[in-house]
């Protein structure tokens, strides 16, 4: 049974929500509900729900900061967003907060309960991937491949190792705990010479990455085109050294495929940025009004912009306006005035000071 948090300032709102769930169905308990987001964000806290449901719009904190700080702080909460606002950059920007789902006001039931849906079979998988994890764990200690508790204590400890190394995707770290792993299993505390305990092995450290994997929202299969899936290919030939040496290998190539992955998603992030931007120079845009369009940080969009085109995102957007108004005065022979306008200035002797600062000459002395 899993629980299901609801955040919207109108209690109405809420009550609808409550209304159109196939409780029984899903099988979800309420674990409670918020009027705004600084609330809604302390007892996220206190009690932990497995899902929230919440409005896009919240007194307190809402749009950008609300889904941002929901999944910094509970990064395995399953964020499903309403809003009244169909504009597709809002969309963009509930997928990148990785929420579920993005539904219009009014409600669908039908929709809702769809991507409620979605979230258990979620839940179901990451749960399913838990228990066999564990389970795994548990049978190692009767491996053959252990022959005293000592032995046990240092593959545990390796495995943490390991671990701790995954989230910081460190393929040093890894490569290291893999060389440190290798030789231990040439001490007499192992008994490498049953290929069962070999099997149990190369198992339990898939089922570690797996999870891993999981709690990145990605598959190793995604990853890694022609991954078979099976732990037996890796342990059908040779001896303790080529398991291990395999495991690295794909541990290593896990987190090269999840860097990957994740610098991709952020030059898709860009290419909007930038595309949104050359659309809309000439209104008032800034970087904060940016960043709530797509539902960042001014830091992290300001951080990303910067690392990606070496220039200031508040310097692209000057330069943009700056192009497009001198071209409409050198060479559309625009008034001065209009052309101002059109590239985004309603003061024109703001203007004025802008171009100047810009190309070393007047809009006037450009068109002489």
């Amino acid at each position: 049974m899993y629980s299901l948090f609801i955040m919207d300032d109108e209690p109405w709102s809420r009550e609808v929500v409550k209304a159109l769930v196939n409780w029984k169905t899903l099988g979800f308990v309420l674990s409670g509900e918020a009027e705004d987001g600084t609330a809604g964000l302390r007892e996220l806290g206190e009690r932990r729900p497995d899902i929230v449901v919440t409005d896009m719009r919240m007194p307190g904190i809402d749009g950008v900061d609300l889904l941002q700080a929901i999944h910094e702080s509970h990064p395995r909460m399953k964020i499903i967003v309403m809003s009244g606002y169909s504009d597709i950059v809002y969309l963009k920007g509930a997928i990148r907060s990785k929420a579920v789902e993005y539904l219009l006001k009014p409600i669908n039931g039908e929709e809702l309960n769809a991507a409620l849906g979605r979230c258990k079979e979620e839940l179901d998988d990451r749960k399913g991937l838990g228990y066999r994890l564990n389970h795994d764990k548990q049978l190692l200690p009767r491996s053959p491949i252990f022959s005293s508790g000592e032995a046990m204590a240092r593959y545990s400890g390796f495995r943490d190792r390991l671990y701790a190394s995954l989230l910081a995707l460190d393929r040093n770290r890894v490569e290291a705990s893999f060389e440190a792993f290798a030789r231990a299993l040439g001490d007499k505390e192992f008994n490498v010479v049953e290929a069962e305990g070999l099997s149990r092995i190369a198992s339990d450290l898939l089922l570690l990455l797996e999870q891993f994997l999981s709690e990145q929202e990605t598959t190793l299969e995604h990853l890694l085109q022609g991954w078979p899936g099976k732990a037996d290919t890796l342990h059908k030939e040779g001896g303790p050294g080529e398991v291990v040496t395999a495991m690295r290998d794909l541990y290593r190539s896990a987190i090269d495929g999840l860097l990957a992955l994740r610098l991709s998603r952020s030059r898709l992030e860009l290419e909007d940025v930038v595309g949104y931007i050359d659309a809309h120079y000439h209104e008032s845009i800034t970087l904060e009004t940016v960043a709530g369009q797509f539902l960042v940080s001014r830091e992290h969009l300001s951080r990303l912009f910067k690392s990606r085109t070496g220039e200031n995102l508040s310097d692209y957007i000057l330069r943009k306006r700056m192009e497009k108004a001198r071209f409409l005065i050198a060479e559309e022979r625009l008034p001065i005035k209009h052309a101002a306008q059109l590239a985004g200035y309603e003061d024109i002797a703001y203007f004025y000071r802008v171009f100047k600062k810009h190309f070393g000459v007047t809009p006037g002395e450009l068109r002489k």
